[in-house]
C-alpha cells in the first residue's frame, strides 16, 4: 500500500530514460532520439506545415516541456537533417498524457505516428501507467482514425480547447489493463 501511496506522490520514481535508434522505413533511414533545446527550431517549423502556417506551440511552451523535471518526454524524428516527426508525453499518477504529435505531410500514412505512439504507450507501461489520454480535435477525423486503430475511446470533449481557432477537443482514453502487452509492440 505504501509504495503506491509514495508512486502517487513521487513522481521522481518515473524512468523515462531513452536509448537513441535507427530504423528503416520504406528505403528510408530515420533516427529516432530525445528531444533537446537544440530541436525547438524545427519543432515549430513542423509545427508550421503541418497546422496550416500556425505553431500551436510556441518556443517558450517547447522549452518549457523539454525541460520539466523528469516526468516529460520527447522524441523526434529525423531523416538526416530533416524533422519529419515527434511526440511528446508527461507521466503524472499513473497515466501517460500525449501533450503533442505531429508527422510533416510528406510522410504521412507510412506508420510513423503509430510507430511513435506505441513506443509512447510502451514506455507509460514501464512506468507502472494504468491509462494513456490524449486530445485531438473533433473534426480531425484521420487522428481520431489512428487513435481508435491503437484502442483510445472517446472520453468527453472539452468546449474551445483550442482557443484561438474556437474549436472543440475530443479528449480520448486508452484503459492499458485492456491490452495485451504484446499488441503494443507490434
Amino acid at each position: 500500500m505504501w509504495k503506491k501511496f509514495s508512486y502517487f506522490f513521487h513522481p521522481d520514481k518515473i524512468d523515462l530514460s531513452f536509448s537513441p535508434f535507427a530504423m528503416r522505413l520504406n528505403g528510408q533511414t530515420l533516427q529516432v532520439m530525445k528531444a533537446s533545446d537544440e530541436n525547438i527550431s524545427d519543432l515549430l517549423v513542423l509545427e508550421q506545415e503541418v497546422y496550416s502556417g500556425r505553431t500551436p506551440w510556441n518556443k517558450f511552451s517547447f522549452k518549457n516541456e523539454l525541460q520539466k523535471h523528469t516526468n516529460s518526454i520527447y522524441l523526434v524524428v529525423y531523416e538526416g537533417s530533416t524533422l519529419v516527426a515527434f511526440i511528446g508525453m508527461r507521466m503524472q499518477a499513473q497515466e501517460g498524457h500525449i501533450t503533442n504529435i505531429a508527422v510533416k505531410p510528406a510522410y504521412q500514412h507510412q506508420g510513423i505516428g503509430t510507430f511513435l505512439l506505441k513506443l509512447m504507450i510502451d514506455l507509460a507501461r514501464k512506468n507502472n501507467a494504468v491509462q494513456m489520454t490524449l486530445e485531438v480535435r473533433t473534426d480531425n477525423e484521420q487522428a481520431k482514425g489512428v487513435y481508435k486503430k491503437l484502442g483510445f475511446e472517446p472520453n468527453f470533449v472539452r468546449r474551445n480547447y483550442y482557443i484561438s481557432e474556437h474549436a472543440d477537443a475530443l479528449s480520448m482514453i486508452l484503459k492499458l489493463s485492456d491490452i495485451k502487452k504484446k499488441e503494443i509492440i507490434k
